[in-house]
C-alpha cells in the first residue's frame, strides 16, 4: 500500500468542502414575498388592516398582498416567501429587494437551509421578466 504524501493532505480537505458545498447551492423558486402573520393568505389581516385604517378601504386587488405585508412588517412581522403553498422563513430579512417587492409575485433566488425550511436570499426579481416591474 502506497502512502499519501503529507503535502497532499490540504488538497483532500479542499476537494471534500467543495463536495460539502455544494450540496448548499443555490435554488431559484417562483412564488411571493409575504410576511410571517399572514403567510399563504392576507384575507383575515388584511381587513383588520383596512378597519385600523393602516390599509387603505379602496385598495386595489392587485396592490392588497403588498400593502397587507407592508402593513404586517411594520407591525412586526418577518418577511417570508410563498412558494407552492410552502412557507419559507427569510433569513436576511434585511435585504432591500424584499421590500421592493413586498407581496409580489417573483423569481426568488437564494440558499436553501439544510433543513429545508428557510432560505437566504441572493436576488429577487419579477416573475414576468424585466419588463413586468410594478411601480405601486
Amino acid at each position: 500500500m502506497k502512502r499519501v504524501p503529507m503535502a497532499m493532505i490540504p488538497g483532500f480537505a479542499a476537494a471534500l468542502l467543495m463536495v460539502f458545498s455544494a450540496s448548499a447551492a443555490e435554488k431559484t423558486l417562483s412564488g411571493k414575498i409575504s410576511d410571517s402573520m399572514c403567510g399563504a393568505s392576507h384575507a383575515k389581516m388584511l381587513e383588520g388592516h383596512k378597519k385600523q385604517g393602516e390599509v387603505s378601504k379602496e385598495v386595489k386587488s392587485q396592490e392588497a398582498d403588498r400593502e397587507c405585508t407592508l402593513a404586517c412588517v411594520k407591525a412586526g412581522g418577518k418577511y417570508v416567501f410563498v412558494s407552492q403553498g410552502k412557507v419559507y422563513e427569510i433569513q436576511n430579512q434585511d435585504d432591500p429587494s424584499l421590500n421592493e417587492h413586498a407581496g409580489h409575485t417573483v423569481k426568488l433566488t437564494g440558499e436553501m437551509s439544510s433543513d429545508g425550511k428557510s432560505i437566504t436570499v441572493s436576488k429577487v426579481e419579477m416573475a414576468g421578466g424585466k419588463g413586468a416591474q410594478k411601480k405601486y
